[in-house]
């Protein structure tokens, strides 16, 4: 069953404009059914393929004509084959056509210097996650509890009705560490690796602690710095910045460390959904993930640029989420209660007044019924997608 992508009008925007389109995401975040099903003419090919790759990287220009047709080329997982991005420019350049390149990868490839450089002010890049509350909503997939939600995760494949949740995060995990990782760095210690995630995901929802991850996993900072980038560029692990303005008060300078899926961190932790409601706290901190990354999704498909962080000052004032746009912040507060409370909206409108050119402060929590109080907006865990209209 193909799942209708929010992200779709926003890469056919950029596919009439630019000749490259570049989409990357998570592993089986859907990038591959995603742009075949935008572009069915175009020509499709996938470097996991070991043949198709050995020609890319000893031909590029011979591979590029040999695959492309007169409508266009979608290359799959191509941060397997960085050469090929020094020729798209020469052919671009030589005979530019909107939304003739169509590029994806389960890496962030457009950090390699080689790539940047090569296809600078010639492509536009979106981020594919993987299934929004709202995109679930809309094909009817979404359960009614958020803690379902939280331990089922929002991998596409998890809800065709033969998948189990469980075994699917299990073998995710084996192909990512055995395959993915090994491509971009030759870990030669994968059960130190594998225990590595395992300790992030127990850390969800706070500051990171590079000293404490290394001691607790055995290993050094500078190896622990090395794989969190890892984690980072792979799209497993998210860093949320604190927030930069100076509000007169000493600030954390530290990111707090989330998943860009629960599901995959329950896997890790080895809890159930069962389990996970008796724990509170681990509750919390899981859906405060949930809430945090698809906001972070629907950001993605709008229209406009945000940029988000967290505040926390020496006085232990926090905000979960600061959402900004232009010159405008949006302190947002979430909390896993299915009961809203007033006292919710303590210190985000303490920020708010702080910054006149802020809006009024929003919480959003478990419940199910969205509020508008004179102090501010109260948005239900399943419809936070109205933040952004």
């Amino acid at each position: 069953m193909f799942i209708k992508r929010d992200l779709t009008l926003k890469i056919l925007a950029g596919a009439s404009q630019s000749p490259v389109i570049a989409v990357v995401g998570p592993r089986q975040s859907g990038k591959s059914t995603l742009i075949k099903e935008i572009f069915p003419k175009h020509a499709y090919i996938d470097l996991q393929d070991a043949q198709a790759l050995e020609f890319a990287n000893s031909d590029p220009q011979g591979f590029i004509t040999s695959y492309q047709n007169q409508f266009g080329l979608i290359i799959d997982e191509a941060q397997y084959a960085p050469q090929l991005f020094a020729q798209i420019k020469v052919l671009v350049d030589r005979q530019p056509q909107a939304g003739f390149y169509i590029l994806s990868g389960s890496q962030n490839f457009l950090l390699h210097e080689k790539i940047s450089e090569s296809l600078a002010g010639r492509v536009y890049l979106y981020q594919l996650l993987p299934l929004s509350i709202q995109e679930l909503k809309a094909a009817n997939l979404l359960p009614n509890q958020a803690g379902t939600l939280i331990t089922q995760g929002c991998y596409p494949r998890v809800y065709q009705p033969q998948i189990n949740p469980q075994e699917y995060y299990t073998n995710y995990l084996q192909t990512y560490v055995q395959r993915d990782i090994r491509t971009i760095r030759n870990i030669e210690n994968s059960s130190a690796f594998t225990k590595f995630i395992q300790l992030c995901a127990l850390r969800i929802g706070s500051t990171l602690n590079l000293t404490d991850l290394a001691t607790s996993c055995g290993i050094s900072v500078n190896t622990a710095r090395d794989w969190l980038t890892l984690l980072e560029t792979s799209f497993v692990i998210f860093l949320l910045q604190p927030y930069h303005q100076n509000l007169g008060k000493r600030i954390t300078k530290s990111p707090k460390l989330y998943f860009y899926d629960t599901g995959l961190a329950c896997s890790l932790i080895g809890i159930s959904h069962a389990q996970l409601i008796l724990n509170r706290n681990l509750y919390g901190a899981l859906f405060e993930n949930l809430i945090i990354i698809d906001i972070l999704k629907q950001a993605n498909s709008a229209n406009s640029s945000y940029r988000f962080s967290f505040f926390r000052d020496s006085n232990q004032r926090e905000v979960d989420l600061i959402v900004e746009q232009g010159l405008t912040a949006t302190p947002i507060e979430i909390k896993s209660s299915q009961t809203m409370h007033n006292s919710y909206f303590e210190v985000a409108s303490w920020f708010h007044n702080q910054l006149p050119q802020s809006n009024p402060p929003i919480v959003i929590y478990g419940g199910d019924q969205d509020q508008s109080r004179s102090i501010g907006q109260v948005l239900s865990w399943n419809n936070s997608s109205q933040l952004f209209k």
